[in-house]
């Protein structure tokens, strides 16, 4: 296979179909067999159907990590994976069918919609599939895990089981957020939070057996009203009584001025000030008591309610009246502090978040959405006081993005608040990339976690209970089930696990409860389901604990606590040892993309752009943890650098060929400067990327393996074309051979990102020297060796680069183009390290910029300096000095500022009693230069062009600029480098003259066999001319193939 153009759309394609064809990654793995384990865990992405962005993002990441550890010989684990159920694939099949309850789910019927969820899971997951292969991600995709099989869940309830016998699955009566519209409990884990503005409201309970004293409180959620039972205050906090016209009011000492006067809008007077523990036990009379019968029933079994309850804890004066409203039954804090008092969590609303018939008046209104409705009630009632607008964070759940609200509920949950310091010290053993203690700080805070839900596609909760007796069995295996059951279906999903029973040892019935597993478990347990266990051990035996996963920094709160949590209670130790983490995909505003705002990107749309290798090269680059703006501009200049690498290898195939050498077949040549610069370029970059990659720090390998491509380029190919064109068959050898070398390295290097173009690259070079491996895939890792690295040599180098761009821009300033030789320039510096760099690579300096001289001085002689203060910068450190200072720094003399801050990197001097240190940046620098110079700034120096001209050094730029249109020419002509030609320049006077001294010159670089310099046209048949102007001089071109 052979490529001659770099064209994406042509090449990407075709690599795939040949490492289809060609088994390319089968037989590395194979390769690969007897090596030393790797194992990488997926974090299994969700089947919503064409692959968004970010992850496209991730799993480039994860095919890095994954080709260089296949490159090093490792035996990779990389199995895929996907998440499958859970709400949003539930979304897509109702909205299909036009579903929007569980109530018509059942309706539609309940084994046709799982089977429905299945389809449409399994044809989502192809497509992904193929998404990550057009991308080039080198994932096992031949057996993907999906928690949709029986083999799976098997492996979900193995650990639910483990958990069971560890004593750490109970049932328990809790407050937890819950999804109206998805109609389940929602763990806060889940939860999204949003910046919300909402009606705040306050209102005044009644002190009973008065007849005008009131409890001011203050709740951001008025429908859980009808469901308070108490009133909390803080026991150690100042409340006051006061009078308001008519009214007594009790409130917070500190809040009680901001509240009547600037809420009510009402005069106060302070009758009386108390701490908050004098109020405990006064009743008060609830507004909707009697219209809520449960409030009368509740007080005859529990007198707590409707009392003042006392909270160090849950009550302070940052907002609100200082006394806080407390319904047990609308959340954890309030059912805490009610489990005190004996107040129960009472909450009666059903899975649609609809108030029950218990609310009397109340029934059919919906929690949250219905608030305004509750605020009228209220003013009715006479309770309202004031209503206020309040921005605040609320969570919504994370898959239809809504409000939640707060329901007290049975749920199924692990008991993991005592695991916590076990979590953190095994945590202790991961190395996180970047380093956080994000994770720490989670877990810290980590309470017992619910893992029932209430909906139908996913994992059935492996829990039977007896009818009769209540008994419980927590069911590990299918094989378990089977022997008790004495049949398994075929499929374990709802509804036909439901229809599984057994008689319990009392003769009563054991029936599954019907909730379904919390789907984060499902990806909880992929660190042993990937391993095909429990149904058998050898996998988990050879590969578990990962040693890397790799996900979005979110993941935190999500599947890496959650993974944590499952390998805790299913193994007693962490289930991975490396994290990497990447931030989030946004636009280049900053704005997170999403459909709503219209800002997506889609992988197809990058890829057809510009290809999957600068899809993975753009993205893969940005520095772990952090977010991506994108930008369509950097991705295109990571498709030019990718045509500059195409070039590189273009023009050793084309420099190869015209020499006929293989040099693949050549061996290491004595090297010039440049030669061993560039291979100490090679050896350090190895040295450093490999390091990195085994330290996880997989964005910082990409600029160093783009600037040693780029050195390459634009720095080693630059200085040798001379050699390259006319040197010795040794010159070109070395260059040739450096070439390849360097080239090969980088190439098995730089295949790990971007694939498609190394690989296209590497047949060129199979096919044109004839190289043994099917792919640049099934090479070694390069090695490097130490006695090639020259980091002073590359320190040097890149000071000359500095020098020669800052002579380039000085003569753009003075209009000489660079094929107009100049007769010095001069680097002017104190700098050792710049004088060290100069002098050494004095030649390369004078071949690059085209001069006749190099001089290395402190200062070119004739320079005045002005050193003048930049008040901008002097006025925000020293505010009030600051003109004292400028006065100051006027009247020094310029040459004692510069010696200062050259030495001792400020000008310090004393001010009365004050040291005023001033840096370089607080100075402005003007330079007065000798007429016939032209001046640059380097990085601790100065480079100065002597501009002026002589005959000799027109004679030899007229010569550049005739040989430029002459190779253009050529070019144009569609000869090659090899062909020799015949060459008649016509010109007349001094140009004749001139020409006439670079005749030979002329003839060598052009490969101009015979040249004729002449006033008259040439005689004979050219069948190539062209009439050209240089400056003020023309000439006219003739020539043929010799």
């Amino acid at each position: 296979m052979k490529f001659e153009q770099y064209i994406h759309a042509e090449l990407e394609p075709k690599i795939l179909e040949y490492w289809n064809d060609h088994k390319t990654v089968e037989k590395l793995k194979k390769k690969n067999k007897s090596g030393k384990p790797f194992t990488f865990l997926q974090g299994p992405p969700y089947t919503s159907g064409k692959v968004h962005l970010g992850t496209a993002w991730n799993t480039s990441l994860k095919d890095m990590a994954l080709r260089y550890k296949r490159s090093r010989g490792f035996d990779v684990w990389d199995r895929n994976g996907y998440d499958v159920h859970g709400l949003p694939t539930a979304h897509k099949v109702m909205a299909k069918h036009k579903l929007k309850t569980k109530d018509d789910i059942e309706k539609f019927g309940l084994g046709k919609f799982i089977k429905e969820c299945i389809d449409f899971c399994m044809t989502m997951g192809d497509q992904m599939t193929n998404d990550f292969k057009r991308m080039g991600v080198t994932l096992d995709y031949t057996d993907s895990y999906m928690a949709l099989t029986n083999e799976y869940m098997e492996g979900e309830w193995w650990m639910v089981q483990q958990a069971w016998k560890k004593e750490r699955l109970y049932l328990g009566e809790k407050v937890m957020t819950w999804c109206g519209d998805c109609e389940t409990a929602v763990a806060k884990h889940e939860c999204e939070y949003k910046e919300l503005s909402e009606d705040s409201i306050f209102l005044k309970f009644k002190v009973k057996g008065t007849k005008n004293e009131y409890l001011i409180i203050w709740t951001t959620t008025p429908w859980t009203i009808p469901f308070n039972l108490a009133i909390m205050v803080n026991p150690e906090l100042d409340y006051v009584r006061a009078q308001v016209e008519d009214d007594v009011w009790i409130v917070g000492k500190g809040l009680v001025g901001p509240l009547v006067q600037s809420v009510a809008g009402k005069k106060l007077k302070v009758l009386e000030e108390f701490k908050g523990k004098t109020l405990e036990g006064i009743e008060y009379v609830h507004p909707w008591e009697h219209d809520i019968p449960a409030h009368t029933e509740l007080k005859k079994e529990h007198p707590n309610v409707h009392t003042v309850i006392l909270s160090e804890q849950y009550v302070d004066f940052s907002a609100g009246s200082g006394l806080v409203h407390c319904a047990p039954g609308c959340g954890p804090e309030d059912q805490e502090v009610g489990k005190q008092y004996d107040i129960p969590p009472f909450n009666t609303l059903n899975e649609k978040g609809e108030f029950s018939k218990e609310t009397g008046k109340f029934a059919g209104l919906v929690a949250k959405k219905d608030d305004t409705k509750f605020i009228k009630e209220l003013e009715k009632s006479g309770a309202l006081i004031a209503t206020t607008k309040v921005e605040h964070e609320y969570p919504t759940c994370w898959r239809c993005h809504n409000p939640v609200i707060f329901k007290t509920t049975k749920q199924w949950f692990f008991k993991i608040e005592d695991l916590k310091d076990a979590m953190i010290q095994e945590n202790a053993k991961v190395q996180w990339t970047p380093k956080t203690n994000a994770f720490d700080s989670w877990t810290s805070n980590l309470k017992d976690n619910s893992i029932t839900r209430q909906r139908y596609w996913g994992t059935p909760v492996p829990i039977w209970k007896c009818t009769t007796c209540e008994n419980i069995d927590v069911i590990g295996s299918i094989k378990e089930l089977k022997e008790k059951a004495g049949k398994v279906p075929d499929n374990l999903h709802r509804p036909w696990i439901d229809s599984v029973t057994w008689q319990c040892s009392c003769k009563g019935t054991m029936k599954r409860i019907l909730d379904i597993l919390d789907v984060w478990i499902d990806a909880g347990t992929a660190a042993w389901n990937c391993f095909y266990y429990p149904q058998r051990e050898d996998y988990l035996q050879k590969y578990f604990p990962a040693d890397l996963i790799l996900e979005a920094t979110e993941q935190v709160r999500l599947w890496f606590s959650m993974a944590s949590i499952c390998s805790q209670l299913g193994f007693g130790k962490n289930c991975y040892k490396n994290v990497y983490m990447h931030g989030m995909l946004r636009d280049i505003d900053g704005e997170k993309m999403s459909k709503s705002i219209g800002n997506i990107i889609a992988p197809d749309e990058m890829i057809e752009k510009h290809g999957a290798d600068v899809l993975r090269y753009y993205l893969c680059q940005t520095n772990a943890g952090q977010d991506i703006r994108f930008s369509w501009d950097e991705a295109t200049l990571r498709s030019r650098y990718l045509q500059i690498l195409w070039n590189v290898h273009k023009f050793l195939i084309s420099m190869a060929q015209e020499n006929d050498i293989n040099p693949f077949k050549l061996k290491p040549r004595k090297m010039c400067v440049e030669e061993e610069y560039i291979t100490s370029k090679l050896h350090s970059t190895i040295k450093q990327v490999t390091a990195l990659f085994d330290a996880y720090h997989l964005d910082e390998t990409i600029p160093l393996l783009e600037e040693l491509f780029l050195e390459l380029s634009r720095t080693y190919i630059q200085l040798i074309r001379d050699k390259a064109a006319l040197g010795t068959d040794n010159e070109k050898k070395s260059v040739l051979y450096t070439i390849s070398h360097v080239l090969f390295e980088f190439l098995k290097m730089f295949n790990i990102i971007s694939p498609f173009i190394t690989e296209a690259i590497y047949l060129n070079f199979k096919d044109e020297f004839t190289l043994k491996e099917e792919s640049i895939s099934h090479y070694d890792w390069p090695t490097y060796d130490t006695k090639y690295i020259d980091k002073k040599l590359e320190q040097n180098i890149d000071i000359v680069k500095q020098i020669i761009q800052a002579a380039l821009n000085a003569r753009e300033k003075a209009k000489l183009g660079l094929r107009w030789p100049v007769q010095e320039i001069v680097v002017a510096s104190t700098d050792k390290n710049v004088i060290q760099a100069g002098t050494t690579l004095k030649d390369i300096i004078i071949q690059q910029t085209n001069t006749k001289s190099v001089r290395i001085l402190n200062t070119l002689p004739g320079v005045k300096v002005t050193i003048r203060p930049d008040s901008s910068k002097i006025g925000p450190v020293y505010g009030s000095l600051s003109k004292e200072i400028i006065a100051r720094v006027h009247t020094e003399k310029p040459a004692k500022i510069l010696h200062s801050i050259e030495n001792d990197g400020t000008y310090t001097f004393m001010l009365g009693k004050e040291k005023i240190e001033i840096t370089k940046e607080m100075l402005v620098f003007e330079h007065d230069v000798p007429p016939g110079y032209t001046e640059a700034v380097i990085k601790n120096g100065f480079v100065y062009v002597n501009s002026t001209r002589n005959d000799e050094l027109e004679a030899e730029g007229f010569s550049r600029e005739v040989m430029r249109h002459i190779q253009s020419s050529r070019k144009k002509a569609g000869f090659q480098k090899t062909d020799d030609i015949v060459l008649h320049i016509k010109c007349r006077g001094a140009m004749n003259e001139m020409l006439a001294v670079w005749k030979k010159s002329i003839a060598e670089k052009v490969g101009a066999a015979t040249i004729e310099i002449s006033e008259t046209d040439p005689s004979g048949k050219y069948p190539f001319s062209g009439d050209f102007k240089v400056k003020d001089e023309t000439f006219s071109l003739w020539f043929k193939k010799k």
